[in-house]
C-alpha cells in the first residue's frame, strides 16, 4: 500500500510556492498509478490462478480448453448469494468457477442444491452438458452419486445432454455407481433405452451396468429395449457378450402384468424382428400354447418350426 504522508511533509507543503505545490501533488499521482498498475501487473501474471487436475478425466487438449485466467476480485461465501451461484452455474459461467474456485468456498460446493428439487450443482452441470462444470466438481471430489429428491443422479441428467465426453468421465471416476435406481425404480441403462441415447447406453454396458433390475412397473432393462423397439441397444446387448443364462434370465422374467420378453414382442405385430431373436432365448418354448400366436401366422410358424427342430 502507498504510505500516507506524514505530518511534517504535510506543512513543508503548505509553505511551497503555488508551482512546487502543483508539482509535488503530481508526482504523488504518477507514483500512486505506478504502484498501482505495477500491483495488478504482478495480479495478472500471478501462478495462483484456478487449477483444474484432469488426471485420467481428459487428456492436455481438454485441458487447454478449460484453462481459467486469475481472477483479481476477491469474492467471500457472504457476498454471493446461493440462488446467483446456481444460475449462474446453470448458464456455464467460467466466472463462477473462479468464485468457487477460492479456499474459503470450496469445502461447501456440495451444500449448493435447487430448494423445490434438491439436485445439486454436479447434476446442473451434467444436465446443461457442461463439461468443464462438471470435470472442476469431479476434481474437487464432490459426491459423484449425489442423488435429488427423486434419486437422480448426475448420471442420469447428463442424459439430457447431446456431450457425451460427460459420460466418459463420469463412469471413470472412481466410486461412481452406475445403478442407483430412482423413486420409480429407473436407472441410468432405463433413461438410456427410453430416450433412445444409444452411444450413451453403450458406454453404460460397457462400464459393466445391470440390465436386471426391475422399475415400479416390474420391468428391467431388456423388458424396455423391446417395448420401445431398440433395436441397436439389443446389438449392443448381444455384443458384449453377457453370460447366457444372465441373458435367458432377463428374456424370461416377467413384469408385475406377467409379460416376458417374448410376450412383448408379440404385441409388436406385424413387426416380427424381436420376436424371431427372443425366441431360441425362452425357456418355456415347448410349453407355449401355440394356438394363442394363430392370430399372427409369421409367428405362429416360426414357433412351429423351432418346436420341431
Amino acid at each position: 500500500m502507498v504510505k500516507l504522508l506524514s505530518r511534517s511533509s504535510t506543512s513543508t507543503n503548505i509553505y511551497a510556492s503555488g508551482d512546487e505545490y502543483s508539482k509535488s501533488i503530481k508526482s504523488k499521482k504518477i507514483h500512486c498509478w505506478f504502484i498501482k498498475r505495477r500491483r495488478n501487473e504482478i495480479d495478472n501474471y500471478s501462478s495462483d490462478s484456478l487449477k483444474v487436475n484432469i488426471n485420467d478425466l481428459a487428456d492436455i487438449e481438454e485441458l487447454k480448453k478449460i484453462s481459467i485466467h486469475p481472477q483479481q476480485t476477491d469474492f467471500s461465501s457472504s457476498s454471493i448469494s446461493h440462488l446467483h451461484i446456481l444460475n449462474e452455474f446453470r448458464m456455464n459461467s467460467t466466472e463462477i468457477l473462479r468464485i468457487l474456485s477460492q479456499k474459503n468456498i470450496e469445502p461447501y460446493l456440495s451444500q449448493y442444491c435447487e430448494q423445490d428439487t434438491g439436485r445439486k450443482l454436479l447434476s446442473i452441470a451434467a444436465e446443461t452438458g457442461w463439461y468443464e462444470g462438471v470435470l472442476f466438481l469431479l476434481n474437487r471430489d464432490v459426491n459423484i452419486n449425489e442423488t435429488d429428491r427423486e434419486n437422480r443422479t448426475a448420471l442420469m441428467d447428463c442424459l439430457t445432454s447431446i456431450n457425451i465426453h460427460i459420460m466418459n468421465a463420469l463412469v471413470k471416476k472412481r466410486g461412481c455407481n452406475l445403478d442407483i435406481q430412482t423413486l420409480s425404480g429407473h436407472t441410468a441403462a432405463h433413461y438410456a433405452v427410453m430416450m433412445n441415447k444409444i452411444s450413451f447406453f453403450e458406454i453404460l454396458i460397457k462400464s459393466g451396468a445391470r440390465l436386471d433390475l426391475c422399475n415400479n412397473k416390474g420391468e428391467n432393462v431388456l423388458h424396455q429395449i423391446i417395448e420401445y423397439k431398440r433395436k441397436e441397444c439389443w446389438k449392443i446387448v448381444k455384443h458384449y457378450s453377457y453370460d447366457l443364462n444372465y441373458l435367458k434370465y432377463l428374456i424370461n422374467s416377467k413384469t408385475y402384468e406377467h409379460k416376458t420378453c417374448l410376450t412383448l414382442a408379440f404385441e409388436h405385430r406385424p413387426n416380427i424382428y424381436f420376436f424371431r431373436e427372443l425366441l431360441s432365448y425362452s425357456d418355456d418354448i415347448t410349453l407355449i400354447n401355440i394356438e394363442m400366436y394363430q392370430s399372427w401366422s409369421k409367428a405362429y410358424k416360426l414357433i412351429k418350426k423351432f418346436i420341431s427342430l
